[in-house]
């Protein structure tokens, strides 16, 4: 049997995160969350009604070649994942079936996470060059070192029967979730779940029963 490739076009969230956007800091950390969602307006949702959601959030490394073994998010945050859709999906009155019972939509989920490095570097780098006398910074004062870590979550809503001739799946609803992975694994799960229900929130499309 072919091998069907599929295409996904993923909008990756500018770096929105940098301390800098806040110069006494944020004092919250999911101040700092953004939720994405876009769909394909020529879509009706109120055509459909059954889905399919794998068991394993896929783990997007960047650096994955044709065979290689697929990495997955720890299962502590896969399962917040897996079952906060499923929560928002049964509550828009859809209905999960098996991959093999011919499912209308499949909704592939998976995540990311990256590092940034914060350097420091002191007044004295520009003393051979500064034009005026001078003692130091003054306020703001320069970033000393240190990183944070940020994590994207992506959920996908293919739609199998829009296959086209060249084998690619229509991708005809998309949620992305970014944030920063700080906190106690309790803190982040709970802003995992709050991101992705405000996903459907602002996609009333995909309710049932609504005429959006």
């Amino acid at each position: 049997m072919k091998k069907r490739r599929l295409r996904l076009i993923v909008l990756l969230a500018l770096p929105l995160l940098l301390p800098g956007c806040f110069p006494q800091g944020p004092e919250y950390t999911e101040e700092l969350d953004l939720v994405v969602t876009n769909r394909d307006p020529d879509f009706d949702f109120q055509s459909v009604g059954t889905y399919a959601l794998p068991d394993d959030v896929v783990k997007i490394t960047g650096n994955l070649q044709d065979g290689d073994d697929v990495e997955f998010v720890n299962a502590v945050y896969a399962k917040i994942i897996l079952e906060s859709i499923r929560e928002n999906m049964g509550n828009y009155g859809w209905t999960e079936v098996d991959k093999s019972n011919d499912p209308d939509v499949v909704i592939l989920p998976s995540a990311m996470s990256s590092t940034t490095l914060i350097y420091y570097y002191d007044y004295w780098y520009w003393d051979w060059w500064y034009p005026y006398s001078w003692w130091g910074w003054y306020y703001p004062y320069p970033i000393y070192g240190g990183s944070y870590t940020s994590g994207s979550v992506f959920i996908q809503m293919t739609y199998p029967e829009g296959i086209t001739a060249a084998d690619n799946i229509p991708v005809v609803w998309s949620g992305i979730l970014n944030g920063l992975l700080e906190g106690s694994t309790a803190e982040i799960n709970s802003r995992i779940e709050t991101s992705i229900d405000q996903a459907y929130t602002q996609s009333p499309y995909l309710n049932l029963g609504s005429a959006n």
